[in-house]
């Protein structure tokens, strides 16, 4: 992390909690206040700038989402987290709405996850501030022109030398606050995958992408077909693992129920950042059927956005081969048969075609075929990722796309010597 450490303040009534953060935190370099109650935490911010404030939802008097409120109303600058337990969500979902938290964190947590939510947040601001002062400094270079005098030209170009140089900092400034947003649905994406146990997702989205493109969807609808399908099981994520763990048509009517609810979760995780508001929609309507069986609207037809038709078809596919649905895997034969079964009852058939078609299409049916999983004693040089490859806590080891080296298989063999399961790479050759 680079600049000065930043200031943090962690809120909560219970002190072994406090404690326990704050010992997290202390190999950041970063300064940890901390604050029994909401009454307090406002003390201390009246009393030193912060940049990130992370409260409990349940403590008396004042909860989380009332402080986080006052906070947003009194210190707007100052990033706000929740952290709250599944039983708090329609708190957590009153605070996202009063608070405007920036994201909330489950207890009982990992500590991967605070300190990557809390690192991803400070460089925000600080890509926010720079963009800001680079911002204002383009404005008063402007000013300055508009005051110099037409025959001055000597200065007059010196002059625009140094805006054209303020506006390609800026540009560069909004870069890498690009790059930080899309290395967030990345890092959210592979939590997803590690929690459900699965790594379909980068295939569900680029096949809803793809098929978005075949039925004349602008690219921005087709961006957040992409996003949505990367993050359309991240509601999972604070389910009961009996509704994770096993296929949908083995689980029991109460658990069918908690799974019901991953697509409204999903979208209000996602609706508070104002980028994924788009892909937040798409997930929210993914698992309605087109016969209005499904869930949670029992929208039918085309009442349902054609995002989510889309989706709905890439999703059940990567699903059914990988025994999401059915307690047997399905081979791709029989997904796409079942696909097409479908149609009319489950899927718009229209969009079956599409997808069909897809499935059809020589690229995609290469990059299916020639894709295989294999041991670190199998992979070559000169063979190519297909897949990323991350760890039990979700941080990315080997980016999908990758080319093997002899110094990247050395990398490797290191990090395997310190696993305890046997690493299982998907490659194409």
């Amino acid at each position: 992390m680079s600049g000065s450490p930043a200031h943090i303040l962690f809120v909560d009534d219970e002190a072994p909690v406090l404690r326990s953060l704050k010992r997290l935190l202390r190999p950041t370099g970063h300064k940890v206040h901390i604050a029994n109650s909401g009454a307090e935490g406002l003390e201390v911010l009246r009393e030193q700038p912060i940049d990130v404030v992370v409260s409990d939802m349940r403590m008396p008097e004042m909860d989380g989402a009332e402080f986080l409120t006052s906070v947003a109303e009194q210190w707007p600058a100052t990033t706000r987290m929740l952290l709250t337990g599944y039983a708090d969500l329609t708190s957590a979902i009153n605070a996202i709405n009063n608070g405007s938290i920036s994201r909330y964190l489950t207890k009982p947590w990992q500590d991967a996850d605070i300190i990557m939510s809390l690192e991803q947040a400070i460089e925000t601001q600080r890509l926010s501030r720079e963009k800001a002062r680079l911002e204002a400094l383009a404005t008063e270079q402007n000013e300055a022109l508009r005051e110099l005098n037409d025959s001055l030209e000597e200065k007059v170009a010196k002059r625009t030398r140094a805006i054209e140089e303020a506006r390609q900092e800026l540009a560069r400034a909004h870069e890498d606050l690009q790059t930080s947003y899309r290395a967030t649905v990345e890092i959210f994406s592979r939590l997803v995958n590690t929690r459900s146990g699965s790594d379909s997702c980068s295939w569900v989205a680029h096949d809803a992408q793809a098929v978005g493109h075949m039925m004349q969807l602008d690219d921005a609808q087709c961006q957040a077909l992409y996003e949505a399908g990367l993050l359309c099981d991240i509601g999972k994520l604070v389910l009961p693992d009996t509704a994770v763990a096993n296929p949908y048509t083995l689980l029991d009517a109460n658990a069918q129920r908690d799974f019901q609810r991953h697509p409204v979760i999903a979208e209000t995780t996602l609706v508070s950042l104002e980028p994924l508001t788009a892909a937040a929609s798409i997930v929210r309507a993914h698992c309605e059927r087109y016969d209005g069986r499904g869930f949670p609207e029992k929208m039918s037809g085309n009442d349902i956005p054609l995002s989510a038709r889309i989706l709905a078809v890439c999703k059940a596919y990567a699903d059914l081969l990988d025994g999401r649905i059915f307690e047997e895997r399905m081979t791709p034969a029989e997904a796409k048969a079942y696909i097409l079964e479908q149609k009319d009852q489950w899927f718009d058939p229209d969009v079956v075609a599409h997808f069909v078609s897809w499935l059809d299409n020589k690229q995609r049916r290469a990059d299916e075929i020639r894709e295989r999983k294999v041991t670190l004693g199998e992979l070559r040089v000169g063979m190519r990722t297909s897949r990323d490859l991350v760890d039990d806590n979700g941080v990315l080891i080997l980016a999908r796309g990758q080319r093997v080296t002899e110094g990247l298989l050395a990398r490797l063999v290191k990090l395997q010597e310190a696993a305890d399961e046997p690493m299982l790479i998907h490659v194409s050759e």
